[in-house]
């Protein structure tokens, strides 16, 4: 099965591997190497050095996202989350749970974020923190982070991000980005198994969390923290198996490096637009919008074409596709990280022209 969904990805032979371990109890100190070498992987995956640190969370993606938004604002802050996206709305809705004092910037599902209101907002000193998604999965748009970390950084805000499906698929420098925390999840593109999440600290802003207290008790970043520096073990029961996984996922990612696997996403995108172009498919952004890992096409209006029925009939040749989440225009989704090449691209292009002449598609678009 080839996963065109947003994560989880496809993962190697040798991940999947590594999931069949020794059973260990994961207060032994073998075990909590094993989670310290993972941590210390992850923070360098950014080029993150002694001034980072990670924090890991047995959890999806959103359970990290949480656990920053819920840690990081103090009492007497407010946040500013730009959204221009379902997940950029799901951190304002994290922020509303917790009763966080917030703002939305919204620029609609798709839309690019204008540095300039950005800034306007950032000039009142109205906010300590700021939250934004790298790349917007319901659309496959990569916002401007590095640009509105360098707003962050003029006006004295923290900012948080989440690169759920930016990170180790596109080369990030965290420090360059100015981000004080950054989350992601074990799943996309590091390419291990779903179950762990983490958010990657600069250390100065994470000691600042000890002067108030956490609004969660599991998801607290700093007691977490605090915890495995001094025990090296997570405060709660880990994902024992998903660990190892990561550990093997973080060895292949630095063997094949970052930039050969962006290349080879590159390429893997390449194949797969040509092909959707080719046959007729049109794109929901332009390209100076595009993560390139992944990619939002407008649903054909043919009569007889139903999203449905594409994903049902590919889902039955091997390949797995993803509905469209809350664009302006209706839209399915096809993401093209994991540990996948061009050449799977070009073989679902194939698969895909021979679905739409079987179910005669043609033309597309009415």
């Amino acid at each position: 099965m080839i996963l065109l969904n947003p994560g989880p990805a496809n993962t190697t032979r040798s991940v999947k591997n590594a999931l069949v371990c020794e059973d260990i109890c994961p207060r032994e100190r073998d075990f909590g190497l094993v989670q310290k070498r993972v941590q210390q992987g992850l923070t360098r995956v950014v080029h993150a050095g002694d001034a980072y640190v990670t924090v890991l969370f047995g959890g999806s993606g959103t359970a990290a996202v949480e656990a920053a938004i819920c840690s990081v604002v103090p009492p007497t802050g407010r946040l500013l989350v730009i959204d221009n996206g379902a997940y950029g709305t799901r951190m304002a809705q994290i922020a509303e749970a917790y009763q966080i004092a917030r703002d939305s910037l919204q620029f609609g599902v798709g839309g690019y974020p204008d540095l300039n209101r950005i800034a306007e907002l950032l000039q009142t000193k109205r906010y300590s923190h700021l939250a934004v998604v790298h790349h917007e999965t319901s659309t496959g748009l990569l916002n401007p982070v590095e640009r509105i970390g360098l707003l962050c950084e003029q006006h004295g805000v923290e900012m948080v991000v989440d690169a759920m499906s930016s990170y180790a698929g596109v080369p990030i420098d965290i420090a360059q980005m100015r981000a004080s925390y950054l989350v992601s999840s074990s799943n996309k593109c590091i390419q291990g198994m779903a179950g762990l999440g983490f958010v990657i600290c600069r250390r100065e802003s994470l000691q600042r969390l000890q002067s108030f207290p956490g609004r969660s008790h599991y998801l607290n970043l700093i007691e977490q923290h605090r915890f495995f520096e001094r025990h090296l073990q997570m405060r709660f029961t880990p994902p024992v198996q998903i660990m190892y996984a990561l550990d093997q996922a973080l060895k292949e990612f630095f063997a094949e490096g970052q930039e050969n696997r962006s290349e080879r996403y590159r390429a893997c995108f390449a194949a797969l637009d040509e092909g959707m172009h080719a046959l007729g498919f049109r794109r929901l952004l332009p390209d100076h919008m595009l993560s390139r890992i992944l990619t939002a096409y407008i649903e054909p209006t043919h009569p007889d074409y139903s999203f449905e029925a594409m994903h049902d009939a590919l889902y039955q040749r091997g390949y797995t596709i993803y509905p469209g989440k809350g664009a302006q225009q209706d839209t399915f989704r096809l993401a093209n990280m994991g540990a996948i090449k061009a050449d799977d691209m070009r073989a679902f292009i194939k698969v895909l022209a021979a679905l739409i002449d079987e179910k005669g598609w043609l033309p597309l678009y009415r």
